[in-house]
């Protein structure tokens, strides 16, 4: 008998993860992430397949392993931030991850299409050398830079979309695109 197609993907599982760091509710973690409780029950025996969550009658919580895994996470990439602006893509949700120790960014336009391919509207990415901006555009994106706390080097990926979940699927899917251990850790959650 074949099953059902998953209705998620390997970022809806981090983000789920993301959003356990402190006890949650199923029903929360269903309407923060923007997918159905079937489904987030699916992501949590996987999450808890992988000994990263444990459960209680309180909710969801991180085990040990998790807390460890989030943390080592942490040290490279920021946890995805919806971006509340009227200064872009008035109409789009926004969210955007910060990158750190990127060793090369090249080919921003393929980083786009990565968004794209994901469902967003397109994606920015952005450069932090004293000031944020984009290496083929002199557009101040000073506003953005107080939602992330920035060092020289550092990269912003910003995607935007329809739905924050899309956007949020997007700006992580750029972003393991530039770092090595997130899209390793990606490819152990859904596998």
């Amino acid at each position: 008998m074949v099953g059902n197609k998953p209705n998620f993907n390997p970022y809806d599982i981090l983000r789920c993860l993301f959003r356990i760091e402190e006890g949650i509710s199923r029903q929360l973690l269903a309407k923060s992430l923007e997918l159905g409780e079937g489904t987030i029950r699916t992501i949590l025996d996987i999450l808890k397949d992988r000994k990263l969550i444990e459960s209680s009658k309180k909710g969801h919580f991180l085990s040990s392993q998790g807390r460890n895994a989030l943390n080592d996470l942490k040290k490279s990439i920021s946890l995805p931030k919806k971006i509340e602006s009227e200064h872009i893509y008035k109409n789009l949700r926004k969210c955007g991850i910060a990158l750190k120790g990127v060793k090369e960014l090249a080919n921003t336009y393929r980083l786009r299409d990565i968004a794209v391919k994901n469902g967003s509207e397109g994606a920015l990415i952005l450069k932090f050398e004293k000031r944020l901006y984009a290496p083929e555009s002199d557009y101040d994106y000073s506003w953005l830079e107080k939602s992330f706390e920035l060092e020289s080097g550092d990269i912003l990926a910003l995607a935007f979309a329809d739905s924050y979940s899309i956007a949020e699927n997007s700006a992580l899917a750029v972003a393991s695109e530039l770092n090595p251990s997130l899209k390793s850790f990606i490819n152990r959650l859904s596998h």
